[in-house]
């Protein structure tokens, strides 16, 4: 199992896919999609009869699995989507919508994706057992490239997210599409419009979960994910 840092996270920079750290478009999805098939060669996972993987993207992990669906197809066995959006009419609540009122946009944005703003969403974010999840900002320049992936996305949202919803359309293998009841982000009815998007994927709802699955839910993903290996295997 490999379990990349994408870039900006973990301490991988931009600067390692060729873009500098403050461009935004270094860090969104496109380019990280690049960064992750290259680990996967890098990896080895390029030669005969190791070059299919099951690919699991949670949050903005998910817009990166598409991307890498839409550009290497033949090299994903399965998909996994956890608590995503995949859609380029997703609404937008106040007052994230505040990013693209002129003038008070970036007001706006230094406000709403400050380092103690992130810190509040991500404690809003959980569910039910209550759980400190520091992990997502990690340090400071994790934190700037999560605000900077964040403002673009809200700001290109048509744009950025039309190729993640065509991708998924295309979608043929094994998938999994995965939602916690009490995601404050993208409720349930996106989740029920995600698997939909994707003909023959699976829907799983974990009560009470909030947006942070992985931490939340882990022994249930793992077995969720074991079942979707086991629909490649019997293929």
């Amino acid at each position: 199992m490999l379990a990349p840092d994408l870039l900006g996270f973990g301490g991988v920079t931009a600067s390692t896919a060729g873009a500098g750290d403050g461009d935004a478009d270094g860090l969104l999805a496109p380019r990280q999609a690049g960064h992750v098939l290259d680990l996967l060669d890098r990896a080895g996972l390029d030669r005969a009869g190791l070059d299919r993987v099951a690919v699991v993207g949670h949050d903005f992990g998910g817009p990166v699995a598409a991307h890498l669906l839409a550009r290497a197809p033949e090299r994903v066995a399965a998909l996994a989507l956890f608590a995503t959006n995949a859609f380029p009419d997703t609404p937008i609540p106040f007052p994230l919508s505040a990013l693209n009122v002129p003038l008070v946009g970036r007001v706006a944005e230094r406000a709403l994706f400050s380092r103690p703003s992130l810190a509040m969403t991500v404690r809003q974010g959980v569910g039910r057992p209550r759980l400190d999840l520091g992990i997502y900002l990690g340090g400071r320049a994790q934190s700037a490239a999560i605000a900077t992936i964040f403002s673009a996305s809200l700001r290109r949202l048509r744009e950025l997210y039309t190729p993640v919803e065509e991708a998924l359309q295309k979608v043929t293998v094994p998938a999994l599409v995965g939602w916690g009841t009490r995601d404050p982000f993208f409720p349930v009815p996106v989740a029920e419009r995600t698997a939909q998007l994707m003909a023959g994927s699976r829907l799983r709802l974990y009560a009470g979960a909030g947006h942070f699955l992985p931490e939340e839910r882990p022994d249930e993903l793992a077995a969720d994910l074991l079942e979707l290996l086991a629909l490649v295997d019997a293929r």
